[in-house]
């Protein structure tokens, strides 16, 4: 789930609820709608980088790799694509548009590697790198290449792995691993973000948010969100930023969405029922959200947690 820096549209893309199609929420109306994109892709993810501009790229399932640029006020007219198709990459429109944008993405792409792969948008077009590190010490039937985010140091990105709770500092002129960064002892899944300036990684690790130094690659704290029975894991879905700073952490599991401080305290709780996965928090302070399983809007508002809710929640 993505905003615009006013918070005036919202949008996301449930793969298994839209495949390709955008999910738009306007604001000021309370309207939502569905644009589809029509290129053939099987889902898109979305990408947001603190402008007037987003990026969605369409997954066709290792066919080719798709990225187009987009604006929030119209985000089903596309100003510029990069794409990779039969070992050729191209670009249309207008190339500028990318600059300021996320520029690295994961993809599986079937040939010749038939397996994940860095992909690079740029203003020429787009350039595949493999990850020489993601091999046979990992069981790629069950373990997908999930998230990567670009460093401050231009040398190296930052790679996640599905079910797995170790990070990987990729190099980006090697394609080797250059460090590996332990989170914990989770069941992994990490959805990465830079925060404070590039000084600080945040990461999801299954039910558990953390934060880590990105010079020095050291856990700084880690705080467990999703409680669950004995012998048992739950997830934490996904999380966003709120204006002042404080990280909306989604729990389809409670039916709530959590405010949570820099020091990952949980402030304030927004039960909205059903099973919110992915929430952000409005200008105006309403919380809005998608259910889980369907897609549904929610919405609520956050209030003070009781130290009753901070024992069970």
């Amino acid at each position: 789930m993505i905003t615009d820096p006013a918070r005036t549209v919202v949008l996301s893309s449930l793969g298994w609820v839209e495949g390709d199609a955008i999910w738009c929420f306007d604001v000021a109306s309370g309207v939502s709608r569905t644009i589809p994109m029509n290129t053939g892709a099987r889902h898109s993810s979305l990408h947001a980088a603190d402008n007037e501009r987003f990026v969605n790229v369409h997954h066709f399932d290792g066919a080719r790799f798709l990225a187009s640029v987009s604006l929030f006020s119209a985000p089903e007219v596309t100003v510029s694509s990069v794409s990779y198709e039969n070992g050729r990459s191209s670009i249309g429109g207008n190339a500028d548009a990318w600059d300021g944008m996320p520029r690295l993405f994961v993809e599986y792409l079937r040939e010749p590697w038939n397996d994940y792969v860095l992909l690079s948008a740029t203003a020429h077009g787009a350039f595949v790198q493999r990850f020489e590190w993601y091999d046979s010490s990992f069981d790629k039937g069950y373990q997908s290449v999930v998230d990567v985010v670009t460093l401050p140091d231009p040398r190296y990105a930052l790679v996640s792995v599905q079910r797995s709770s170790v990070l990987i500092v990729h190099d980006l002129q090697t394609g080797k691993a250059h460090h590996r960064v332990t989170l914990g002892a989770q069941q992994g899944n990490p959805k990465l973000a830079l925060r404070n300036g590039g000084t600080e990684v945040w990461a999801s690790d299954y039910d558990t948010l953390v934060v880590i130094d990105a010079q020095t690659w050291r856990v700084l704290r880690k705080q467990k969100l999703q409680k669950a029975p004995a012998g048992t894991q739950q997830f934490i879905g996904e999380y966003s930023f709120a204006k002042d700073g404080a990280c909306c952490v989604a729990r389809p599991h409670n039916g709530d969405v959590v405010k949570v401080n820099e020091r990952l305290k949980i402030q304030k709780v927004a039960k909205l029922g059903r099973q919110p996965f992915e929430a952000i928090e409005l200008s105006n302070g309403d919380v809005i959200a998608r259910d889980w399983k369907t897609g549904d809007l929610l919405k609520g508002r956050f209030e003070k947690q009781t130290w009753l809710q901070g024992l069970f929640g």
